[in-house]
């Protein structure tokens, strides 16, 4: 198995986005650029957004929040099988 990062944007003036990176630290810079992008100002963009247990138990390792209806970007932690030999 081969773990991937995934950012999701969820913002309701936009489609869904899923963007695969190959280690976390790629994921989360990506994540926060994308906060930052989406959001209407980075102000508005919760940096410091804690993880409850379920998100972890979920796979989130980063989660981004902004504006009042919900948006956000994430990154979750998925794994990918090797391919048969």
């Amino acid at each position: 198995m081969t773990d991937i990062w995934i950012v999701l944007v969820q913002d309701r003036h936009a489609d869904v986005d899923a963007l695969p990176f190959s280690s976390e630290e790629l994921a989360a810079a990506a994540a926060r650029d994308k906060a930052g992008e989406y959001a209407r100002s980075p102000d508005d963009v919760n940096w410091d957004a804690g993880l409850n247990p379920g998100m972890r138990s979920d796979g989130w390792v980063l989660y981004l929040p902004y504006g009042p209806e919900g948006d956000c970007v994430r990154v979750i932690r998925r794994q990918v099988p090797a391919p048969d030999a």
